[in-house]
């Protein structure tokens, strides 16, 4: 009947269509590709001193949420305060590795405890205080003169951004992620420091030090030694 003969066309008929298809699957092999101009171009790498939270090896970084609902205003401002603290707790940590050895100024600083960075900070006299106040005062009017220009980034101390062709260039972003990464890895190694410091008195290396000094060199503090 009509009926019956309607339901097994139409199959007969998809069946012909997926045959085609596959048929013609092979032939696309051999149609020219189009231009690379055409095709569509991947998505480029933003500069981690931009607003967004970026950077190798982490991508997008922020497992606090502190970038939820901030405008692009209050994210360089952020990423300025996350910069400046990053620089200033790198110095810190090379301060607190090189200070106990290499100290030249201490006689004329009249410090007692040249090889504590932490107390020969605490006895460091007025004049040496407003040399370092002064510096950073310095360092701040330089960021207010570089802030007023229409390419400044954040983070940009030395107007650098100014100078450079393409912010997209792989060595200039991978630049600034470094740095990134370095002044946040030092930022949990001065909390680190501090920590140590005021628990045990020092700022000394517990953790590869025992292993290779004799053990009546050490001073133990429970299960650490050094």
């Amino acid at each position: 009947s009509p009926e019956r003969r309607e339901p097994r066309t139409s199959h007969i008929s998809h069946r012909r269509s997926v045959v085609a298809l596959l048929a013609l699957a092979p032939a696309s092999g051999y149609v020219a590709r189009a231009p690379l101009s055409a095709r569509p171009r991947r998505t480029a790498r933003v500069a981690p001193s931009m607003a967004l939270i970026t950077g190798s090896p982490f991508g997008y970084f922020d497992p606090l949420q502190l970038s939820k609902g901030k405008t692009e205003a209050e994210m360089n401002q952020l990423r300025e305060y996350e910069l400046k603290h990053g620089r200033v707790a790198m110095a810190a940590v090379f301060g607190l590795i090189v200070e106990p050895y290499i100290h030249p100024l201490a006689k004329s600083c009249h410090l007692a405890h040249p090889t504590d960075p932490i107390l020969s900070g605490v006895e460091l006299n007025f004049a040496g205080k407003a040399q370092i106040l002064g510096f950073c005062g310095g360092v701040e009017a330089l960021n207010y003169f570089i802030k007023k220009g229409d390419k400044y980034k954040p983070g940009d101390l030395l107007g650098a951004a100014y100078y450079v062709a393409d912010e997209e260039d792989e060595l200039w972003v991978s630049y600034q992620e470094k740095e990134l990464n370095n002044g946040r890895l030092a930022m949990v190694a001065f909390a680190g420091f501090i920590t140590q410091y005021g628990l045990y008195g020092n700022v000394d290396d517990m953790l590869f030090k025992p292993m290779i000094k004799p053990a009546s060199e050490l001073t133990c503090y429970g299960w650490l030694c050094v």
